[in-house]
């Protein structure tokens, strides 16, 4: 299989399995048990949650609360935001966010609660004036994405960080940097140091399904939305997952781009489009006048039908997608794509390309090949029915 998906998912990189793998076999004791405090499975699970904070500058390990992924830690951060501060009935969000944290939105609407959603420019991107307009006394929280997972557009987010905090220090500021983490640089002491929550998860970045965190800078801020046992200080009950935990850290710590890497992929990304676009003169890529992860491409072909190319490419053993994995299935277009201002019509016709550091030439020379027999059977079809 040709993967051209990964802000779907990625690969597990060997070496995250090989860390994982005694946990899965010989070490596989419930951590909280007699057994497993004197094999040190709890301390390996701290060591863990401290190299993940380490990697995002985040102050210590008991920052960070290990989830099973970005949707409970984006569940966890709103809702349990709304518990723990019940007198402010607020929220702002994008109109371009992750189902998980725009669900979760609409969710707490419903309860009562008023919410207000950012538009985006034609390019995609969040602008820090739009939150002044909008924040007020009684705002909660307000949560934009660190990069979008559809566009690769990268947010203003310690702009809008700091926007926030000048407009109020009490109103807590989110972001899901799920397709950020491993691809960008993440410093919560510095650059981010106004973000009070950030959510992530592994297998965006080379770790394991079923995994992720919430980074929480005050843990008085947020009441927990799970009840048991008490682990992780109470925020997060449930037996926790030793070889999930290693494996995130484990991903984390061997993921990042070096800057060969990243031209690399750079490269590989901008020849894609480059040549699509001649293929294609009508064609043009979503949110390219923006900063952009360097991995992703959305690509609007008119004309084209983006589930049909899917399927082709599927058929071809080519993976891409038409948006988010998680709206796979669904019978309409990529909301990003009309949040930015396309017609249904021509959001139809968006396609999103994400490569990784295992990307090849070859790969890539075999995805336009394919695309190439694709658009050649759409024009005679489309020229038999004129």
């Amino acid at each position: 299989m040709i993967y051209l998906d990964n802000n779907a998912t990625t690969r597990v990189l060997e070496p995250v399995a090989e860390a994982m793998r005694p946990y899965l076999g010989e070490r596989f004791a419930n951590p909280a048990s007699a057994i497993g405090e004197f094999e040190g499975i709890g301390r390996a699970i701290a060591s863990a949650k401290a190299t993940v904070a380490k990697q995002l500058g985040a102050p210590a390990g008991n920052s960070i609360v290990v989830t099973s992924g970005a949707t409970e830690a984006n569940n966890l951060a709103m809702l349990g935001a709304a518990r723990a501060n019940p007198s402010r009935r607020h929220l702002i969000v994008s109109a371009v966010e992750h189902p998980s944290v725009l669900e979760v939105a609409r969710h707490l609407e419903s309860t009562g609660y008023r919410l207000s959603i950012l538009p985006v420019s034609p390019a995609g991107v969040v602008e820090a004036d739009e939150i002044a307009r909008v924040i007020t006394s009684d705002t909660l929280l307000v949560s934009i994405m660190c990069a979008n997972n559809e566009t690769g557009v990268i947010h203003p987010v310690k702009a809008i960080a700091e926007r926030v905090k000048a407009c109020d220090q009490e109103v807590l500021f989110h972001t899901d940097a799920t397709q950020a983490v491993g691809r960008i640089p993440i410093d919560l002491a510095d650059e981010l140091a106004a973000v009070d929550l950030l959510s992530l998860s592994a297998h965006k970045f080379h770790g394991p399904k079923g995994v992720g965190a919430l980074f929480v800078r005050d843990p008085g801020r947020i009441a927990p939305i799970l009840f048991g046992g008490g682990q992780q200080s109470g925020l997060r009950s449930g037996t926790e997952n030793p070889a999930g935990v290693i494996g995130m850290a484990a991903a984390l710590s061997h993921c990042g781009f070096s800057p060969a890497a990243s031209a690399r992929v750079r490269q590989l990304r901008d020849q894609l489009e480059e040549r699509l676009l001649k293929l294609v003169p009508n064609a043009f890529v979503l949110g390219a006048g923006a900063a952009r992860l360097l991995n992703t491409s959305f690509l609007c072909l008119p004309d084209i039908s983006g589930g049909d190319l899917v399927d082709h490419m599927a058929a071809n053993q080519i993976a891409i997608s038409t948006g988010s994995a998680c709206m796979h299935g669904a019978q309409r277009p990529s909301y990003v794509a009309t949040a930015m201002g396309l017609s249904h019509e021509l959001a139809q016709g968006c396609i999103r390309v994400s490569l990784s550091v295992e990307t090849t030439q070859a790969e890539l020379e075999a995805f336009l090949a394919a695309f190439c027999v694709f658009h050649e059977a759409a024009g005679n079809a489309a020229a038999a029915r004129r």
